[in-house]
């Protein structure tokens, strides 16, 4: 009984696995639209290989000649897809799925499909008992164990590029393979487990499909509603322009669009379309405004008899000199020392 409810639970699972991953393959956002195809594809083998342990346990893999092996081969591309996932959100480089980081899945893949193809060949036998030996799980595990810590070191060194998402898959991900190498490990030196446990490491990532698509379902519903209750842009435009400054948010010199929008309490990307839609400009461009503005005022009052204009410019969030001068320039033309003759 409880293995039937289990095989239940785990469809359910790659039914949302593989409508996640239509969602964001068809889904356009202006944040990190690269990420979308990555996630897609990652939420298609999470379903694979749900799949596979339900074919696998409920007695069907037989009459499924060469689905095992294809999926075990799929596995191989989570931990590289999950990786190129959190490296796009930090926007330092655009990565694809032709990747380099795919390569060895890719060759893995072929040696499967060209095995299975020709099983009686030589290449054949050889690739079979290749994908099936003791030392590729062991590969798998400790490929999936690098990519993980490579992962963790960058939440570890920029989490304010990493949201909800990244870091329950991350987080999710990451347990879930913990939990199935102990197992593996179990397996290896003691005994064999019952078949119910295999299939709840698979329910863990169909419970963490189901939680992820629900949410964004409220998410995607709030926005909707919010969207209705909306008021005019110029209220919307006042409201953050008058809470920037209101807190001065433009005075922390590492300030990012991601950081601002959690000041904000408002999705990067919407903010960053308001600011392109409302001030066509990008987001340096539009936070060194309100500094350059507070650094006008203090010119106008006096205040760099008491202070050097560098140290006015600093208190206002500029790093260096170089940014502030050809930030003051843009801004008004001219530079801050004759700025300050045309005021005397």
């Amino acid at each position: 009984m409880l293995k039937d409810v289990t095989l239940l639970l785990n469809a359910v699972g790659v039914g949302n696995c593989f409508l996640l991953s239509l969602v964001y393959l068809k889904r356009k956002s202006p944040g990190s639209p690269t990420a979308k195809p990555l996630l897609s594809a990652l939420f298609f083998v999470i379903g694979i290989v749900i799949l596979n342990t339900i074919f696998n346990l409920s007695g069907y893999s037989r009459e499924l000649n060469g689905f095992e092996p294809i999926s075990n081969a799929m596995a191989f591309a989570i931990a590289p897809l999950l990786y190129l996932y959190v490296c796009n959100l930090e926007g330092r480089k655009t990565h694809t799925l032709r990747s380099g980081h795919l390569a060895h899945f890719y060759a893995y893949l072929g040696i499967t499909v060209l095995s299975i193809s020709f099983p009686h060949s030589t290449f054949g036998q050889w690739g079979l008992r290749f994908v099936d030996s003791l030392a590729m799980i062991s590969l798998w595990n400790l490929h999936f164990l690098a990519y993980l810590v490579a992962i963790i070191h960058r939440f570890w060194k920029s989490p304010k590029y990493f949201g909800w998402t990244a870091q329950l898959l991350v987080w999710g991900v990451g347990s879930i393979w913990f939990l199935n190498f102990s197992f593996y490990l179990f397996r290896l030196w003691i005994g064999p487990l019952p078949i119910v446990v295999y299939l709840n490491i698979t329910l863990l990532f169909s419970a963490l499909t189901v939680y992820l698509f629900y949410h964004k379902i409220s998410l995607i519903e709030a926005r909707r509603i919010r969207k209705k209750r909306k008021k005019p842009s110029a209220v919307g435009k006042d409201l953050i322009v008058a809470a920037i400054r209101r807190h001065r948010y433009y005075r922390d010199p590492d300030l990012d669009i991601r950081t601002l929008s959690g000041h904000l309490r408002l999705p990067y990307h919407e903010l960053s379309t308001w600011i392109n839609r409302n001030h066509d400009q990008n987001f340096n461009t539009f936070i060194n405004r309100f500094r350059i503005e507070e650094v006008s005022e203090a010119l106008k009052t006096q205040q760099h008899q008491s202070y050097t204009i560098m140290g006015l410019a600093q208190q206002a969030g500029f790093k260096s000199a170089s940014a502030f001068y050809a930030a003051f320039k843009k801004e008004k033309g001219t530079t801050p020392i004759d700025f300050l003759k045309r005021l005397a």
